[in-house]
């Protein structure tokens, strides 16, 4: 009797914890997202249900303890490359924008609806060479849409070129962004990207920073395909130029250029890169893993650009902490928030398996185990307490974002009354 009692009161507290919480995850969704990793094309399944999970391997989001990286990167005795700086643009300049993606015909891009009216969209279909904008061939992911847009508007291109994947939401967007791909559109600085001329979107280090590939290997590492074919493909994308002991970048080839940048590369490199795309025989998968982190290397002509992770945030969408314990504790607590969201869903998942079996002597020969009555509650009670502190902070940040000389001192750059962002 006791026994079919505390059956039941688990079973009660269940329902009303998976209903409570039913209702409360429409907050949760519409703030952090928590995503798989998708780094090419149609990698990613959205079936248009919010995912609720929690962040995804505790993704690092700064630096290792060391000397911290200047804004524009940390850099190796290579040499071979040299290009320009970018051209001065006054305080408060207008910029052109324009957003390039690449998809398959069954992937629906109609969340671009929600990025700014003044963007432009140039939106490859890489399996349909009938489109309007097409690839010479879907290969190599989003390497080809990139290089094809710029080999066809390499006269005409606008002030910011903004690369993307046709997601709405990844896990490698950026998670002050809440992952949305809109809200990088939304938030993007230009004048940061104008300034620096090349500005990977992702301002976290993991995966890809300090060092990710190292082309002098003699041995393959089974994780990283893309290494020796980045050996293999060197001195024929950058012929004359000495292959670097390392390359490193923050992952997943998405990045803005400034048309400055673009065109002070001359156009036959553009069509080398491509071309060598075109011909290779390595699998589609492993040719867009060459580009992934090479990238850095043909818009600044250095192996390793892993800038500062707060800098990135602030000065690049504007969403600043003026301390790095401040940036820190921000991911600290969503980091525990996910725990508990993960911890509640395991006990949500044991106990609806009780309410499905019933009897009770059944739960006992299946062993299953039994969640701590009340347990759900503490985690719901946290749950909220670390949600809205983590709104607060984020709003915060924002609100310190819209000051310019904030923007520049955590940036670690000049600034003087009457300059803009």
């Amino acid at each position: 009797m006791i026994f079919a009692k505390r059956v039941a009161l688990v079973a009660i507290t269940a329902a009303l914890c998976i209903i409570y919480f039913q209702l409360k995850n429409r907050d949760y969704s519409s703030t952090l997202q928590s995503l798989s990793q998708s780094v090419g094309l149609g990698e990613l399944v959205d079936d248009g249900q919010e995912d609720t999970r929690p962040p995804v391997n505790k993704q690092q989001h700064s630096q290792p303890t060391q000397p911290q990286a200047p804004s524009n990167g940390i850099t190796t005795s290579f040499t071979g490359l040299h290009l320009p700086p970018s051209t001065f643009r006054p305080p408060n300049s207008t910029y052109t924008r324009a957003v390039i993606m690449g998809h398959l015909t069954i992937e629906n891009t109609t969340f671009l609806s929600l990025a700014p009216p003044d963007i432009q969209q140039y939106i490859y279909i890489v399996d349909d060479l009938s489109a309007p904008l097409h690839t010479p061939m879907n290969k190599g992911h989003e390497a080809m849409v990139y290089l094809t847009y710029i080999l066809d508007h390499y006269d005409s291109l606008p002030d910011i070129n903004i690369f993307m994947h046709a997601h709405q939401r990844a896990w490698h967007t950026p998670e002050l962004l809440n992952h949305e791909a809109t809200e990088v559109l939304k938030r993007l600085s230009s004048e940061r990207v104008w300034r620096e001329g090349y500005m990977n979107l992702r301002c976290h280090w993991d995966p890809g920073c300090p060092e990710r590939i190292y082309p002098g290997r003699s041995y393959r590492e089974n994780t990283k395909a893309e290494e020796v074919a980045v050996a293999r493909a060197w001195a024929e994308m950058f012929p004359g130029v000495s292959i670097p002991d390392a390359l490193g970048a923050p992952c997943c080839a998405q990045f803005a250029v400034s048309s400055d940048r673009i065109t002070n590369i001359p156009r036959e490199n553009f069509e080398r890169y491509r071309n060598w795309l075109i011909r290779t025989k390595e699998s589609d998968w492993v040719s867009g893993r060459v580009f992934e982190y090479i990238w850095q290397v043909i818009f600044t002509g250095e192996p390793k650009v892993c800038p500062d992770s707060r800098a990135c945030y602030c000065d690049g969408y504007g969403i600043c902490f003026t301390t790095h314990e401040a940036f820190e504790e921000w991911f600290g607590l969503h980091h525990r928030w996910g725990d508990a969201m993960k911890e509640l869903d395991e006990w949500e998942q044991k106990a609806k398996i009780i309410d499905q079996v019933k009897d009770w002597t059944k739960i006992e020969q299946k062993k299953v185990e039994i969640p701590v009555p009340g347990k759900n509650w503490e985690l719901k009670e946290e749950i909220d307490r670390s949600l809205q502190t983590l709104i607060d902070m984020r709003v915060e940040a924002i609100r310190n974002g819209t000051d310019p000389e904030v923007r520049a001192s955590v940036a670690g750059r000049s600034w003087k009354l009457g300059d803009g962002y």
